[in-house]
Parts: C-alpha cells; sequence; structure tokens
C-alpha cells in the first residue's frame, strides 16, 4: 500500500500549481501518493528542493530550483536526446527528502519487478482480398487478415501476459470483437497520450502527468515514455531508474513471409524483459499501480 501524504505549497499561486503538480509527479515514482486527508504534511519549498522565482520564468540551473527545472523537462516539447535523464538526479532529491522524514519509499510496481513495461500495438487495417483473374491465378494465396493478431496472441499467452491494441478505428466492429476475442485491451484509457518518439520522453522514465497552462492545474492526461521495439541502451536506464515505459510494436510485423520469424524474436524480447525484471503488462494496469 502506498504511503499517503499531503503538500504544503508556498509561493506565488501560479508557481504552486506547477510545482505542485510536479512534485505530485516526483513523489508517485517512489511510491507516495498525494491526497487531502495524508496524515504527513510535506511543505515546499524546503532545504531539500530550494526556491527561485526566477527560475520559473528563465531557464536556470537544477540547483537553483530543482522543481522549476523538473517541471521545463516533463511538460516541455523542445528537442532533446532521448536518452538523457535530467529529471532522474531530482527524483534522487525528492527521495532523500522523504527518507529524512521517514517515509516509506516503496516501488509502485508489484512486488519483485524492477520496473514496467505496458505491451501496445498499433493496428492494422484488414485486408480486404482482391477479385479478379490475377487474384485467383497468383501462385501464393494472401493470408488471412486475422493471422497476424493471432501469432501475436499466442505469443502473449503464452507468456501470460495482455496488451492493449491503438488506432482501433482502423477496425470495423465486426473486426474489433475478433481482436478482444484473442486477449487484446481495445485502446488505452481515455486521455493517456503515447509518446510518438522513442527514447525517455520528455527527460524521463517515468509517465508524466500533462500540464494545463491556461487553467494552472495538471492536466488529466498521462504521457507514457514510448521504448524502442528491440532491447537498447534505454532499457538499462529504465530498470536503473525502476520506471515505466510503453513498448509499441506495430500489428503489421507480425503479418506475411516474415510474420513467423517476426512472432519467434517478440516471444525472445518478452523473454528476456521477464528475465531483466520488467512488470509485462497493459498501460491502464500500469496507471491503476501508479494512480490509484
Amino acid at each position: 500500500m502506498k504511503e499517503a501524504v499531503q503538500l504544503a505549497i508556498g509561493g506565488a499561486p501560479a508557481i504552486g500549481a506547477r510545482a505542485s503538480a510536479t512534485l505530485t509527479e516526483l513523489l508517485a515514482s517512489s511510491g507516495v501518493q498525494v491526497v487531502r486527508t495524508g496524515s504527513i504534511v510535506l511543505e515546499w519549498p524546503n532545504t531539500a528542493l530550494p526556491f527561485d522565482p526566477a527560475a520559473w520564468s528563465a531557464d536556470l540551473p537544477a540547483a537553483a530550483d530543482p522543481l522549476a527545472f523538473a517541471f521545463r523537462h516533463l511538460t516541455g516539447s523542445r528537442s532533446q536526446d532521448p536518452w538523457a535523464t535530467p529529471v532522474d538526479p531530482i527524483r534522487g532529491q525528492v527521495a532523500d527528502w522523504l527518507r529524512a522524514e521517514r517515509l516509506r519509499l516503496m516501488p509502485p510496481w508489484p512486488s519483485g519487478v524492477s520496473c514496467a513495461v505496458a505491451l501496445v500495438h498499433e493496428a492494422q487495417r484488414f485486408a480486404r482480398p482482391r477479385g479478379g483473374l490475377r487474384t485467383r491465378l497468383a501462385r501464393t494465396s494472401r493470408e488471412l487478415p486475422l493471422a497476424p493478431y493471432e501469432r501475436l496472441a499466442a505469443v502473449e499467452r503464452a507468456h501470460r501476459v495482455q496488451s492493449a491494441l491503438s488506432s482501433i478505428d482502423l477496425l470495423e466492429p465486426a473486426e474489433q470483437a475478433q481482436a478482444r476475442a484473442l486477449g487484446f485491451v481495445l485502446d488505452t484509457p481515455a486521455g493517456v497520450q503515447i509518446a510518438p518518439r522513442p527514447g525517455f520522453h520528455r527527460g524521463t522514465a517515468f509517465p508524466a502527468r500533462g500540464y494545463d497552462m491556461a487553467t494552472e492545474r495538471a492536466a488529466e492526461w498521462i504521457e507514457l515514455p514510448l521504448l524502442g521495439d528491440t532491447a537498447d541502451p534505454g532499457l538499462t536506464r529504465l530498470i536503473a531508474s525502476g520506471g515505466g515505459a510503453v513498448l509499441g510494436i506495430p500489428v503489421e510485423r507480425f503479418a506475411g513471409e516474415h510474420g513467423e520469424a517476426e512472432a519467434l524474436l517478440y516471444d525472445d524480447l518478452l523473454s528476456r524483459l521477464r528475465s531483466l525484471g520488467a512488470w509485462l503488462t497493459t498501460p491502464e494496469q500500469l496507471l491503476r499501480r501508479l494512480l490509484l
């Protein structure tokens, strides 16, 4: 069960709202939940996380105001090295602060795992067989449109995991029912965005809640970093930080003459992730562990 705390945020209202949203995200990665009725009150600013008003309107280094620095990287859209993790040292500062407050730090994932990987697959439009003489005379018959989904589902059943299927608007209702029958969760939960480029999006291995500048509130959606479709150096960082990421692989990879070979590679990848201590799940379950 997560430790629960209240936040007492100082500073101007606009800065306080940004700081509260940022600190809530940093606490979540240590298994600490922010609620209105928490028995422990954490105050900011403090000696562990100093405050500099100028840092909220200028690009100052992390030492000036760690939360302002984290806010820029968690909510900014500027390009950066996809494997850079500038927010992680600030997570360390937050963890040290929590230990000084005698709070229990527990990883948000199930016991015995090092990190979380949500499995998401981009749907492939069901190919309609063409008519005509050329099709009838073709030497090789076109495989059934559901075949790549069946290959993918068979691998995941063998590992006792479930994945989410995104872009389901590509499929007709009857086709969606076929995909669901194979065990896929159709689409990620409402309001969850999948990052559009590889790496630890926004400089962190953890899911980041968006921020609505207009209302000065944390947005309702959460953006999950996208991990590449093969094991790479980013996975080492993910495990070291205990973060969560999305493993995105298009269903079309499992289609056609190379589909069987791709299924074997996917099976090997899931085995390696398991051996490294990853919890394989869906985005919905990942978010439930973080926020509920």
